[in-house]
């Protein structure tokens, strides 16, 4: 029985040979780019969010304004001072030496007057933590804070940060010291002795076991973090270049880039339980929450948009396949095209066409590698970005289209015309 065209070219072995090593690859890269795609968006999030000055400032300063910290640092003070002054007992030895022959009077007195100063004291206290110098103060602190971040993962600890114990912690004593200074100001003199406990002093950034993991990945990632990312997104498109059945691979690339996303939100959220689970009972309960949120703000918002961009790529790959639905929906998009670009009388296409494939990957690849290289994924202006180059791509498509020369489609109604005419005559 005779082997059909198709059957005898599978089977050929020079075709096998010529095939399996492309696909041997694609599958390598793709599934080396699966594996990296969460770990490649959690560094990039980290060189972001912590290494770059600016960004560590506009991500952790608003955390200053916050009423729920604003309020930890006021009882801290608050608290302190009111543990280590007896406020009924000074009030109550005042009232003895103005009135030595009523004591009674003088106990029934001081349990009011003492509850009215400490109201009093926590007043100041609250007015400070909600003032600009509060906030001042807090942006400085922060700025100390994240260079002494990059010396303690250098190996060079310093600054408001402190290796105490297991831990790694933030000095607040300037915060505190600072509040003591106002409250001075504000005729609270007996403030200015108040020492606050230790405890109270620090805030517990991360173990010295995890610090040590961040100091290895650090000192061998810190010079690629910042590309990183776009590095995994050329390997997709390397595995897709490569794959024999493109359209059905960067479906897959859709799907991995989703799941990724989904990945790293359920770290996010269970990292929050472990993250607050050490200030539980402590002043910093309420106040750990709101950190932990604003310091991830950035990465949360970029694992969105990574979800999206998952779905775009799936929407992508299933467009380009052979799928009936897909050619339908193509069809109608490709005419629309074709009908804009025989309007505008331009003969672009004859120049452009040629190059049509590699027009198309330079703008994708010129879009990736702004979106991930920078801090655009999941901001306004990724968004307002994508929406740019979406209206590059349709300009780009017809003035690809646009030529003087009749297409394909032209050319057979023409000549159904002319038979048309023969047979009528």
């Amino acid at each position: 029985m005779p082997t059909s065209a198709t059957e005898s070219y599978q089977k050929s072995p020079v075709t096998r040979d010529r095939l399996r090593p492309r696909s041997i690859f694609s599958i390598i890269i793709f599934v080396l780019a699966t594996i990296l795609t969460p770990i490649a968006v959690a560094g990039h999030w980290a060189h972001s969010t912590v290494i770059d000055a600016e960004r560590y400032i506009e991500t952790v300063g608003p955390i200053g304004a916050d009423p729920e910290v604003q309020a930890a640092f006021g009882e801290i003070v608050t608290t302190a001072i009111l543990e280590q002054v007896d406020t009924e007992a000074i009030v109550g030895d005042f009232l003895g030496g103005l009135l030595p022959g009523l004591p009674i009077i003088g106990e029934r007195l001081s349990g009011p007057i003492a509850t009215g100063i400490n109201g009093l004291i926590g007043q100041a206290v609250n007015t400070f933590v909600t003032s600009d110098a509060f906030t001042q103060a807090w942006l400085t602190l922060n700025i100390a804070a994240q260079k002494g971040l990059i010396a303690v993962l250098e190996g060079k600890p310093g600054g408001p940060l402190e290796i105490q114990g297991d831990n790694l912690v933030l000095n607040l004593d300037p915060l505190i010291a600072l509040g003591q200074e106002k409250l001075v100001e504000q005729g609270i003199t007996f403030a200015e002795n108040i020492t606050v406990p230790q405890t109270d002093r620090q805030f517990i950034l991360m173990s010295v076991p995890a610090l040590e993991q961040a100091r290895t990945i650090y000192s061998y990632s810190a010079p690629i973090l910042n590309w990183v990312v776009v590095f995994v997104a050329f390997m997709f498109i390397g595995a897709i270049l490569l794959a024999r059945r493109r359209a059905r691979t960067a479906v897959a690339v859709g799907i991995v880039v989703m799941a990724s996303a989904v990945l790293l939100y359920a770290a996010v959220t269970i990292g929050e339980g472990t993250f607050t689970n050490q200030f539980v009972g402590s002043i910093f309960e309420t106040a750990a929450v709101i950190v932990y949120q604003n310091f991830l703000a950035y990465l949360v918002a970029g694992v969105q948009a990574l979800f999206v961009l998952g779905i775009m790529i799936v929407v992508g790959g299933w467009l380009s396949g052979r799928t009936n639905s897909a050619q339908y929906v193509r069809g109608h998009f490709t005419n629309g095209l074709n009908e804009i670009a025989a309007r505008t009388g331009w003969n672009t296409g004859d120049v452009l066409g040629p190059y049509a494939p590699w027009i198309r990957w330079a703008v994708i690849v010129f879009w990736l590698i702004f979106l991930l290289s920078g801090t655009y994924l999941g901001s306004t202006s990724g968004v307002m970005f994508t929406l740019l180059m979406a209206g590059v791509w349709t300009g780009l498509e017809i003035l690809i289209r646009a030529s003087a020369q009749p297409t394909m489609q032209e050319v057979l109604v023409e000549q159904f015309e002319v038979i048309e005419v023969r047979d009528l005559t």
